[in-house]
């Protein structure tokens, strides 16, 4: 039997508030039997797709959200317990959630960790409590350090946080204080992302009507630039654009996506690549559950990607990774070398200092780093 190897994504699309900033579907649900409902579609959902691909081998989980650490611990449980019991589990496997520190206690992390959740995504985003609320977050810095020293506490080895930069009133001085906090705790990964003004966001409206003052493009690009070196001398190695790690501690899951390997996602608004066919979810709570209800796969678009296409998002999203894309790879997978494909986006990219290669990689240079979108659009065209 062929296996198909897949990463496994679940949407917990609860939280406690929607921050100001965020677009990813999510919403305040205060009635447990809502979410009780979700499930129930959750489970449907995976059985149905254990009939559809028995032959799935599941390589890595990722609980995100939302905030999947708004559910008690025994539904996360329950969740994992499904997803044993319909699908075949990697021995070593990744299982990772997205926790915000508000909705995480001691209790609740003994109860994950035993279910064999061994890596921990914790929402910082900053250590200033000023700019926390500037950004509608519900945890404070105390809660921050809180949760990280339960989750030591408790056994967790892997361990990453999330931060953010360009913040409404942010300060450089600000940033390199919170550089400062973050490398004393230690965690193995960090995660690093620029705040972008969103469509459809209370944010957006804000911005435009000139009330949301955002710091510049060359600030937030000194903070950044900042952040790579600070990194690096700590230890920590920027192995993708925005994530940096301790040796050995790369998120196994994310590199799937960044390899344009095939994942499943469950749930609400979620999208999933297999077998060169990309397929997203319904973003809205009560389609999904009336579907999953009536054995109904809750599927709002799907799409066969053109070959081309596949090409270019295969390199633009290897070229996310420092190690670049390995012109080997590129063969395996297309029969036909990179050169003969995009040979003019190349050469004009090199010119430009962007982009670089050697004998078995090509990988964007540190310019290209901070200038990322204008490569990824040259093979876009």
């Amino acid at each position: 039997m062929n296996f198909i190897k897949l990463g496994l994504y679940i949407h917990i699309p609860f939280c406690n508030a929607k921050c100001p900033y965020c677009s990813f579907f999510s919403i305040v649900a205060e009635n447990e039997l809502i979410k009780r409902s979700y499930l129930d579609a959750l489970k449907k959902e995976i059985n149905i797709y254990r009939q559809k691909y028995p032959e799935t081998v599941i390589r890595s989980i990722y609980l995100g959200g939302g905030t999947p650490t708004t559910l008690s611990g025994p539904l996360i449980v329950e969740i994992l317990e499904i997803c044993y019991k319909n699908f075949k589990i990697d021995k070593d496997i990744e299982i990772t959630i997205e926790s915000n520190p508000a909705t995480f206690d001691f209790k609740k992390a003994g109860i994950i960790f035993q279910a064999g959740v061994n890596r921990l995504s914790i929402g910082a985003q900053s250590f200033s409590n000023k700019l926390l609320k500037n950004i509608g977050r519900i945890h404070d810095k105390k809660e921050i350090l809180n949760s990280y020293h339960i989750a030591r506490a408790i056994g967790f080895k892997n361990i990453n946080i999330d931060l953010m930069f360009g913040l409404p009133g942010q300060t450089i001085r600000q940033f390199n204080k919170t550089l400062e906090e973050i490398v004393q705790l230690h965690p193995e990964h960090i995660s690093l992302y620029g705040l972008s003004i969103e469509p459809g966001t209370p944010f957006e409206k804000l911005f435009e009507k000139g009330i949301l003052k955002i710091p510049s493009d060359d600030i937030a690009y000194a903070m950044y630039q900042k952040a790579i070196d600070f990194f690096n001398n700590y230890g920590y190695e920027q192995y993708e654009i925005s994530n940096f790690a301790l040796p050995g501690k790369y998120c196994f899951h994310n590199r799937i996506y960044w390899k344009n390997q095939p994942y499943l996602g469950l749930g609400a608004s979620s999208t999933s690549y297999i077998k060169n066919i990309r397929f997203k979810n319904f973003s809205d709570l009560n389609q999904y559950i009336y579907l999953l209800v009536n054995n109904i796969l809750p599927i709002e678009s799907k799409e066969i990607l053109p070959l081309k296409e596949e090409m270019a998002e295969t390199v633009i999203l290897h070229l996310r990774m420092m190690e670049g894309l390995a012109k080997s790879e590129f063969i395996a997978r297309f029969k036909v070398p990179i050169e003969s494909v995009f040979a003019e986006q190349l050469k004009r990219l090199k010119e430009q200092g962007l982009l670089d290669d050697n004998e078995s990689h090509y990988f964007l240079t540190r310019k290209g780093i901070s200038l990322s979108n204008i490569v990824f659009m040259e093979f876009l065209d």
